[in-house]
């Protein structure tokens, strides 16, 4: 079986970015299961990931374009602490706040009364260089593709 539409995909993954540091990797973890075709992984790594077979392992560098986009400075912004529940008694830079509308932002400066946020992805503007190895390749089940990600089965754990 190779990693195709409608094939639910397990990998092992390992991201650097251009300084050689680890940004993200599941390697000493349980792999990442997705359903393949229906943009649930970035779209660099599905079409790198495509053709492969089980224990099949490729390489990617994606550019901030195709990975999660330029770093914006228009979406850092200033607001009041005290439009935090707490009046922003318990903030602090490097804390990741969620706002109203459910997305995560990235405290990076808390000054006098006021709080810096950065909406940005934190790998925002980053070349980054991933290692992929397909673990398992399966057919999706009919409610899989109709909802289109992936599914835990109660023979799988959770």
């Amino acid at each position: 079986m190779i990693v195709a539409p409608d094939k639910v995909v397990s990998i092992h993954y390992h991201a650097i970015d251009e300084s050689g540091n680890i940004v993200d990797s599941n390697e000493d973890e349980a792999p990442l299961d997705y359903l393949h075709g229906y943009g649930n992984i970035l779209q660099g790594l599905e079409d790198a990931l495509a053709g492969l077979s089980e224990d099949g392992e490729t390489k990617v560098r994606l550019t901030p374009k195709d990975a999660y986009g330029d770093y914006d400075p228009e979406m850092v912004f200033e607001v009041n602490q005290d439009q935090f529940p707490d009046g922003g008694s318990s903030l602090e830079e490097g804390a990741v706040v969620q706002s109203s509308d459910g997305m995560e932002l990235l405290v990076t400066r808390v000054e006098n009364d006021k709080v810096t946020l950065d909406a940005n992805h934190p790998l925002s503007g980053k070349t980054l260089d991933f290692t992929l190895k397909v673990t398992a390749i399966r057919d999706a089940t009919e409610e899989e593709i109709a909802h289109g990600h992936v599914h835990s089965h109660p023979h799988e754990p959770h």
